[in-house]
């Protein structure tokens, strides 16, 4: 079996990634800040580019999902559930290999880079562990 071609695309904010990146907010299953889909709200978003850095994820010509650096070291792996376990690797290689965390700020952000998985995206969480990540927290919400 040949070797599928995985590659990253640096998100400009172009109205092509813009539109690809709202089909795979529509088709994600698994949310942990972002619940509902409203197309300005997310061109607002795209161009307000909170991320340090924010890629799509390519597996051959298809898109199939997308991941950020945040300023606080943490990584966003947003994939479609069939891919995840060939492009998390690949993905944490690159960020790895491609930037440093930030320097440590006591009660801001740690200097290692961490990743949020819903509690619901099992296999996000053992794609990771089977990378060697380590479980270093639980997150909790209180009621409203």
């Amino acid at each position: 079996m040949s070797q599928l071609e995985i590659t990253f695309e640096k998100v400009t904010a172009s109205p092509e990634q813009i539109d690809e990146l709202f089909n795979l907010l529509c088709e994600r299953l698994h949310r942990i800040s972002h619940q509902d889909a409203n197309y300005n709200e997310h061109i607002d978003f795209v161009h307000s580019h909170p991320y340090r850095v924010w890629f799509l994820v390519k597996i051959e010509c298809e898109y199939v999902g997308s991941f950020y650096i945040t300023k606080e070291n943490t990584i966003g792996i947003n994939v479609s559930e069939r891919c995840v376990p060939l492009v998390v690797k690949p993905i944490i290689e690159f960020v790895v290999s491609s930037y440093k965390p930030l320097t440590a700020i006591p009660s801001v952000r740690n200097g290692s880079f961490a990743i949020n998985v819903p509690q619901a995206n099992r296999l996000l969480a053992e794609s990771l562990k089977d990378i060697g990540a380590e479980l270093a927290q639980m997150t909790y919400y209180l009621p409203n």
